[in-house]
């Protein structure tokens, strides 16, 4: 009996869906779940230039066009034209400008295939132990899984045999004498089979991790201008007292 029931709802459902017009879509049930309220950033809005354009935002604002004044309605349409060019190319919000640049962003000047330029590129950011440990944190957050705790190319990635190649050491070869400029390039624009990093990494952290990245190199502190505390430290040199990022950066 129910099995009828549901039959017949559906088949009413349908006829009733149904139309003598050959351009209608006919009715629609429960339009939310499928058609997003709100602007897609970049995207097309499905219905931004239709013909309804302006009796749905009527509706939308609860506004009873035909109850308000020739003054008034000649004024709420000049408004809403207004809108209505601002979207009629079919998005809701456009693209920056080209060659502009946000506000609290710096763009990273050196080309992708000039890295011999990336060499002289000194870290803005100040030398200091609070920086060094930081870097060390998002160092185990986002290198060591195939660079290895220590730097040397031995991370649970390689050792899984899922990273392809292994990554060579810090500290010994041609990565030992890469330069603060040279190791943000290759997070920044990746190297090899290592991918960029700059979507997922801010520039603060990149250039944390390259303080971080120098003393796997085997670089003192000493050498980069910081005062080792009088604490227990790791094989790095580096404090192994709590590394919780600040808020400063």
């Amino acid at each position: 009996m129910l099995h009828k029931l549901f039959s017949g709802l559906v088949a009413s459902v349908l006829l009733v869906s149904c139309t003598t017009d050959p351009n209608s879509p006919g009715l629609e049930y429960m339009p939310d779940m499928y058609r997003p309220q709100s602007y897609e950033a970049y995207l097309e809005k499905y219905d931004i230039d239709s013909v309804g354009f302006y009796d749905r935002y009527f509706t939308k604002e609860g506004i009873k066009f035909e109850l308000l004044s020739k003054d008034q309605q000649d004024s709420l349409l000049a408004e809403v034209n207004a809108l209505y060019k601002v979207y009629n190319n079919g998005t809701a919000t456009y693209k920056p400008v080209s060659g502009t640049v946000p506000v609290g962003y710096t763009p990273f000047l050196v080309a992708k295939t000039d890295r011999d330029a990336a060499k002289s590129v000194v870290n803005p950011l100040q030398y200091n132990e609070q920086n060094l440990k930081e870097g060390k944190v998002y160092y185990n957050l986002f290198c060591d899984h195939c660079h290895g705790e220590k730097g040397d190319g031995n991370g649970p990635m390689v050792a899984l045999g899922v990273y392809p190649v292994q990554p060579p050491a810090y500290n010994n070869g041609p990565s030992a004498e890469l330069t603060p400029g040279e190791i943000y390039h290759t997070i920044y624009y990746g190297k090899g089979v290592m991918g960029s990093h700059a979507a997922q990494i801010s520039e603060d952290k990149r250039w944390k991790i390259v303080m971080y990245v120098q003393t796997l190199q085997g670089k003192s502190l000493e050498s980069l201008g910081i005062v080792a505390p009088k604490t227990e430290s790791d094989s790095t040199g580096v404090s192994i007292e709590s590394a919780e990022p600040s808020n400063e950066n």
